[in-house]
């Protein structure tokens, strides 16, 4: 009985010593895997580490944030080594980070977020016009008699609009042969892009690297507008536009023939409305599109 017991208790230091040892080992692995880690330079050798693996590649990221028409410079410029799960199409290796430096950037980006060709131009500063016009589209400047047509002259470069037109013309009943007015009001082009007010116009950057025809980040009457767009002054003042003259909008060509015709009639025979849209609003008008004095007053 006796040696029962014994052997019980020297069976049960054994396995005492075994986990201690294990105890031991695995402090002694973990001692050694934190060494390991921090030779490789702390925080960014545990990223490294993790990140590392077939397809993983070392890629531009930002330092900071950067807006559209900002300049790219080394300072705004890193590295991080990225899984081959989490590279995006068009990312630049740290072998091209010096290329970046004086590109423009044609899209907001962020810190941390890695550097992509689609959001960089070689810019070399297409200021006119002509670049800020959408494809397919044409620039059309409007004269504005009142400040009321175009919503007290608030609408800004980058805005979006709808265009209605308003025609007073004299029609002869064909039973009394009496002259009454024939005042007919409708929509002519609808979600519009202010181009300028004035000389001020929307600023963009066109993405001149590949292709020309895809230069403005800007969409067609259809479209869902611009990005971040801003109203840049020639003159870099902080006026209004109380004293505006012109606007420019971006038009298919066939709708700009039609909006140019009632800005060519005298005021007491066509005008002009610029209707502000709700930002991200792009949704066609529903219901009627063109009504008439009857639809005002109709008869009783």
């Amino acid at each position: 009985m006796n040696r029962t017991i014994a052997a019980a208790s020297s069976s049960s230091s054994r396995n005492r010593g075994v986990l201690l040892l294990a105890a031991v080992f695995g402090v002694l692995s973990a001692l050694l895997m934190f060494a390991f880690l921090n030779s490789k330079g702390g925080d960014d050798g545990v990223e490294q580490v993790l990140n590392s693996g077939a397809g993983a590649e070392t890629v531009v990221v930002l330092t900071k944030n950067v807006n559209v028409g900002d300049k790219i410079t080394s300072d705004m410029l890193g590295t991080k080594t990225v899984p081959a799960a989490g590279l995006v199409d068009g990312f630049f290796t740290d072998k091209d980070a010096q290329s970046l430096v004086g590109k423009v950037a044609t899209a907001p980006m962020y810190t941390g977020e890695q550097v992509l060709a689609a959001k960089v131009t070689t810019y070399e500063g297409q200021d006119t016009v002509t670049w800020k016009v959408p494809e397919g589209m044409r620039g059309l400047s409007l004269q504005v008699p009142h400040e009321a047509w175009i919503a007290g002259g608030l609408p800004q470069p980058g805005d979006r609009i709808d265009v209605l037109g308003i025609t007073t013309l004299m029609k002869v009943d064909p039973l009394t042969g009496e002259e009454k007015p024939d005042v007919v009001a409708g929509y002519i082009a609808q979600d519009v892009l202010v181009l300028a007010i004035a000389q001020s116009v929307v600023r963009t950057v066109p993405k001149i690297d590949v292709d020309a025809s895809t230069a403005d980040s800007a969409e067609g009457a259809t479209g869902t507008g611009i990005q971040q767009s801003q109203a840049v002054s020639s003159n870099q003042d902080k006026s209004t536009y109380e004293k505006s003259i012109s606007v420019t909008l971006a038009l298919p060509p066939d709708l700009a023939a039609k909006v140019a015709l009632i800005d060519a009639m005298k005021d007491d025979v066509g005008q002009y409305r610029l209707l502000v849209r709700q930002k991200g609003d792009a949704q066609p008008v529903e219901g009627k599109q063109v009504f008439s004095y009857e639809d005002l007053f109709p008869v009783q």
